[in-house]
């Protein structure tokens, strides 16, 4: 499992069996609050004690929109490039 991102089959996190709705966004939540107290322990390591952590949040944020943009746009362009034509 060196080097990889992504662990084999069998070995992926599991939703409680029987788990409701509610239990399933709850984990959801989590999740997404666990991986922004990651995000934001990054951004304050990289600024140290004393730095503004909402600006750091601020320049992470346009960077990451700017790669999402150029990665959609690379898409599209993939797509066009594979499928010439005008939809048909």
């Amino acid at each position: 499992m060196p080097g990889q991102l992504l662990p084999p089959p069998g070995y992926e996190p599991r939703v409680p069996d029987g788990a409701t709705p509610e239990q399933c966004i709850a984990l959801w939540l989590d999740l997404m609050d666990t991986c922004e107290q990651f995000l934001l322990a990054g951004l304050r390591r990289e600024i140290g004690p004393k730095g503004d952590l909402k600006a750091a949040y601020r320049r992470w944020y346009v960077g990451w929109q700017e790669e999402h943009d150029r990665m959609v746009a690379r898409a599209c362009d993939e797509f066009n490039r594979r499928y010439p034509g005008d939809g048909e």
